[in-house]
């Protein structure tokens, strides 16, 4: 399994644009329910921090690149955030059921 960690800290005055396209890629998400991929953004207590945890499942192509809403998210991310994103690979140590 490939798990990454992406942090973005986005421009105050984009929260809103940022969360309603976030959101959108979720919705694809759910109607495509592709299998291999686990998804999930958490916003941080400064209300502009997101960390973003993407697992797939070894073997897979990442879904995520085939939604459309996930290209269209691509497109307004460089105009939303405030400075450049950091990502990780993450290696799995010690999980109950947080990748089911």
């Amino acid at each position: 399994m490939k798990v990454m960690m992406s942090h973005t800290k986005v421009k105050p005055d984009q929260r809103e644009a940022i969360k309603a396209a976030g959101m959108r890629v979720l919705e694809g998400l759910k109607r495509e329910q592709p299998q291999g991929i686990r998804y999930a953004t958490f916003q941080l207590p400064d209300g502009e921090s997101f960390v973003t945890l993407v697992a797939i499942d070894d073997g897979i192509e990442n879904p995520l690149h085939a939604l459309p809403e996930y290209q269209a998210f691509a497109e307004g991310f460089k105009s939303w955030i405030a400075e450049p994103p950091t990502s990780e690979q993450l290696t799995v140590g010690w999980s109950y059921r947080f990748f089911e």
